[in-house]
């Protein structure tokens, strides 16, 4: 199971692509905090995946700490196996923190949107200056103590930014040593019709993946591995609403921290202090997976995330029906995935196959 708990509706930094609403001053009780590990701890499981969400959780770090200390101990009492994990802007990454946060085994995401032209496009202060040093600074901090497959970066592609797309990788990879790199594509904005040029921006990320494994360099793009995974394994069914729950500072239940925005409760599933709306739970539950014709015969189904309640939501107003932005880039993701995948296969690369099929 998977429990995110917003600390806050604060963020020092003003996104434009951001989901989750107006930035203010609301960060959750130590009341609603214990309210929470309780709710959660009274289900029945072996492993829990813990982590922090906002608005910016580096905002409430005495609140983070106490919430972590109050669940490593009552999960172990349990003999609950605990997964501990968070996304940060990094603005206030430092030694110190880091330090803590390596003590207590936390696996980081850090939103850095790529090198400074591509980060800077959105990802600015609330005063508009720009965020890009700060965040690169909070990365070396946590590059002290941390290795590199104990966090990540994510990475928003937008129409404006995804001309630096390519040149972003390559720094984040080679200048920065940053191996696990996420590329979270914003489908909830206006994606225009002229789509040559995406193709080729993702096409040719695809060739520079090949050629650092001809190099014998591992790299992992999100968008690239997990589709090679879905031709081998299937593509993971969405837990919304079930095996994941997110938590607001107001005590409100939503199936996915991404839906939480300013707490309207409109997709709330209950709240921790009065335990979950059934009715509501269901509802939503019940709608999950795909009504979409055209997807019911697409034989790439199986490895596209056409099913995923939150995304579907945004976009569509409803939980079981995407839109074509989405499908076009599955496809492309698949399609640059399905690409690596056969001319590394066919190279019988040691480190290809040895990262997917051993």
């Amino acid at each position: 199971m998977t429990l995110f708990i917003s600390l806050t509706h604060n963020c020092q930094l003003r996104c434009n692509y951001c989901y989750a609403g107006e930035k203010y001053h609301k960060p959750i009780s130590k009341e609603t905090i214990l309210k929470s590990i309780e709710f959660i701890l009274n289900f029945p499981m072996r492993e829990l995946t813990f982590g922090f969400f906002g608005g910016e959780p580096l905002l409430e770090w005495e609140l983070l700490q106490f919430a972590t200390y109050e669940m490593e101990k009552r999960a172990d009492e349990k003999g609950i196996v605990l997964k501990k994990t968070f996304t940060t802007n990094g603005v206030l990454l430092d030694d110190k923190k880091v330090e803590w946060l390596r003590e207590n085994a936390f696996y980081i995401v850090i939103s850095l949107d790529g090198n400074e032209q591509m980060h800077n496009t959105h990802r600015v202060y609330a005063d508009s200056s720009d965020s890009f040093r700060d965040v690169k600074a909070g990365i070396l901090a946590l590059q002290k103590l941390y290795t590199p497959k104990e966090y990540s970066v994510i990475s928003v592609v937008t129409p404006q930014n995804i001309i630096y797309l390519n040149e972003s990788v390559k720094y984040l990879y080679e200048k920065l040593n940053i191996k696990n790199i996420r590329l979270a594509l914003n489908y909830f904005t206006q994606w225009g019709e002229e789509t040559k040029s995406y193709t080729e921006v993702y096409h040719a990320l695809g060739n520079y993946v090949i050629e650092q494994y001809r190099q014998n360099r591992e790299i992992t793009i999100d968008i690239i591995d997990e589709k090679i995974l879905t031709q081998l394994e299937g593509c993971a069914s969405c837990s919304f609403g079930e095996r994941k729950i997110a938590i607001a500072p107001s005590g409100n239940i939503y199936p996915c921290e991404r839906l939480i925005g300013e707490d309207s409760g409109e997709l709330s599933i209950g709240n921790v202090y009065s335990g979950f709306n059934l009715s509501k739970q269901n509802e939503l539950i019940a709608q999950r997976e795909n009504s979409n014709e055209e997807c019911k015969t697409c034989e790439l189904k199986e490895r596209c995330t056409n099913s995923c309640g939150c995304t579907n939501y945004t976009l569509t107003n409803s939980i079981s029906t995407t839109n074509g932005v989405v499908c076009f880039f599955q496809k492309l993701f698949i399609e640059v995935a399905d690409e690596v995948a056969s001319t590394l296969y066919q190279e019988k690369n040691e480190m290809f196959l040895r990262k997917f099929y051993v």
